[in-house]
């Protein structure tokens, strides 16, 4: 698999595990931030796949065991403080080509660190941020191009901080040296943290550091087969430092090579194959963050089980919890009266003056009419009714929770709990009388619909909308039975004292307009209108019954299960997204194509490491390596 690849797949991997991870995390699904291969993916793989190779090298190990002093030699210069006392380093000191900042962004790099640019070599062991990470660029511009060095916290401190921080520079790097001492090479917290560099396969070189030379030449080679066989790590190189005080001082460490083709750190480290090492400790990284059993898919797992276990539960609300509601009768003037708004401006002068004479007359015919009921009286009743037909769902929809809780599994039984307490019953029907109060009957909402279809109808018949205007202006005196009539009034349309006039009237508009338009009547719930009037008309009054009915289920879901319905939905939808699909495609097709690569015999282990060199692999070899020195 070419390095673009990987680049550009672990890229797509990255931006679809973490719009998941902002997703799942607020739903109460653990958050994987503290796992290993989190830390691979988001510290490593991504801020370091996205440009050109250079090799992160960071010397780590125990307490007061030389590892700042190790840092200088590679560095060159004093790039770090050398204290006598222990777990006196707090900060990571990053030392970094000349030129590297302005072309890389550091912050992608090392993602869970503070940066501050260094000012003196008192940096790392001054007190500030625990976070806190010094770089500095190489002041002799000797250091390769490509090759960033860190002197990292100690982890086996007492300090739980330290080792997080150290962890987090491990995961960044490519190279590992190990510093160890005869009291340190197996210690329990060095063999843990070097173990899991060697499960990522990162590049490890060993210092057995403040020996005495050359007594412990035979000694480094047990300890070298120790620590190998407690952490599984193979060594690409491994020196052995003398104990000298002022060669520390004066940074002139002597560095004898244990392994074949080990000379001086600084030397072998600019000969590594970077992009071959590179490659090895990204393949270590995916191999580490696509672990099936503690990696992504882990977590990919529990997503699907978690939306699995909502969409049932979902699934089990949506087909028992549902209401039939027959809504009242709504008064016809609520439709009417917005149609005559949206007339006005279109009526001509003379209209207007017959309508402000006639209209007096209509209102008082139809104060006549028996059993005719004053318009704001209507509409109180239809809110009433409203309320009360509400209520009677809301209680109906309590008593189907109350049966699903008792049969529900675990995680319904826990979501449910809180709905159906006697604190938040209360509250939702308080609530239920609250919003109905407050909402009118007429809304602006309602009002522009009622304007779109009505400009709409009269663009696509200009003709039967003027001869609608014409028939109106001819029949003013008697509009508000044509309002009625036209729009549902069947009271009036039955009455012996305006039945011929209503008739007329509506036939007449109506007629004429169907001339017009060259459309005939037919069945409907407005028959005597043509067959688009009557289209118009039926949705006017559909519009207001569906708003109305957005706005009733709108209450009842916000009232009670609003928030819970809404959790139960974005869990089971986690699994059928985009990001779920690209994260499980990608990692799947990266998971065949290392095993393809391992199957290949391009994988870790054996002879044929990336740096070229022989290695301690094998602790029983340890000691024959030794002996070529």
């Amino acid at each position: 698999m070419e390095y673009s690849t990987w680049s550009r797949r672990v890229a797509d991997l990255a931006g679809a595990a973490s719009r998941l991870e902002a997703r799942a995390t607020p739903l109460g699904i653990a958050s994987p931030a503290a796992s290993a291969w989190h830390a691979n993916l988001f510290q490593k793989l991504r801020p370091q796949l996205t440009e050109a190779p250079y090799l992160v090298v960071a010397v780590a190990g125990g307490t007061n065991i030389g590892k700042s002093t190790v840092f200088n030699h590679l560095a060159g210069f004093p790039a770090s403080r050398v204290h006598p006392d222990a777990t006196q380093t707090k900060h990571p000191v990053c030392l970094l080509p000349r030129g590297f900042a302005a072309g890389h962004d550091l912050a992608k790099v090392f993602p869970s660190f503070e940066l501050a640019a260094w000012s003196s070599e008192d940096d790392a062991i001054a007190d500030g941020p625990a976070d806190r990470l010094i770089y500095r660029e190489d002041p002799s511009g000797q250091q390769p191009a490509n090759l960033v060095i860190l002197d990292t916290p100690d982890v086996d401190g007492a300090m739980p901080v330290n080792w997080d921080r150290a962890r987090l520079i491990a995961h960044a790097s490519d190279v590992l040296v190990a510093v160890l001492t005869q009291q340190k090479f197996n210690d329990a917290a060095v063999r843990r943290f070097f173990r899991e560099a060697a499960e990522a396969d990162k590049t490890i070189l060993a210092v057995f550091n403040m020996v005495e030379w050359p007594e412990d030449r035979e000694h480094c080679g047990r300890w070298l087969q120790t620590f190998c066989k407690g952490t599984g790590a193979s060594p690409a190189y491994v020196y052995a430092v003398p104990r000298d005080r002022a060669a520390v001082r004066e940074n002139r460490l002597a560095f004898h090579g244990l392994t074949e083709g080990s000379t001086d750190p600084r030397k072998d480290l600019a000969e590594l194959r970077f992009a071959e090492i590179k490659i090895r400790s990204v393949r270590g990284a995916l191999r580490q963050m696509l672990d099936a059993r503690e990696g992504l898919p882990d977590y990919l797992r529990t997503i699907h089980a978690r939306a699995e276990e909502n969409r049932e539960a979902r699934q089990i609300i949506h087909d028992t919890v549902r209401v039939k509601l027959e809504a009242p009768v709504l008064p016809g003037h609520i439709v009417t009266g917005e149609i005559w708004r949206w007339l006005e401006p279109r009526r001509t002068a003379f209209d207007r003056a017959v309508h402000r004479f006639y209209g007096k007359i209509g209102g008082a015919v139809m104060k006549l009419v028996p059993g005719r009921r004053d318009p704001a009286q209507q509409e109180a009743d239809y809110v009433q009714a409203e309320q009360a037909l509400l209520t009677r769902a809301l209680e109906e929809i309590y008593a189907k929770l109350d049966l699903v809780q008792r049969a529900a599994r675990p995680v319904l039984r826990d979501e449910l709990a809180p709905v159906l307490s006697g604190e938040e019953r209360r509250r939702a029907f308080d609530e239920l009388r609250e919003r109905l109060a407050a909402t009118p009957l007429l809304t602006d909402a309602y009002r522009a619909a009622i304007a779109g279809d009505l400009e709409r109808f009269e663009a696509e018949h200009p003709q039967m909308m003027r001869a609608i205007e014409w028939g109106l202006i001819a029949t003013a005196v008697i509009r508000p039975a044509i309002s009625i009539g036209m729009f549902g009034g069947a009271e009036i349309l039955t009455h012996a004292a305006l039945h011929v006039g209503s008739h007329s009237v509506v036939q007449v508009a109506i007629d004429v307009a169907a001339g017009a338009a060259g459309a005939a009547g037919g069945e409907g719930a407005i028959a005597g209108l043509s067959a688009p009037a009557r289209k118009l008309i039926a949705d006017l009054f559909a519009e207001f019954y569906k708003e109305r009915a957005e706005l009733l289920a709108r209450v009842i879901h916000d009232c009670v299960l609003g928030r819970h319905l809404e959790r139960i939905d974005k869990l089971a939808e986690l699994a059928e997204g985009d990001d779920y699909r690209v994260a499980f495609r990608t990692a799947a097709d990266l998971s065949r194509e290392l095993a393809a690569l391992d199957a290949d015999g391009m994988g870790t282990g054996g002879d044929d490491r990336a740096n070229g060199h022989m290695t301690a692999k094998d602790p029983k070899n340890a000691g024959k390596i030794l002996e070529m020195h």
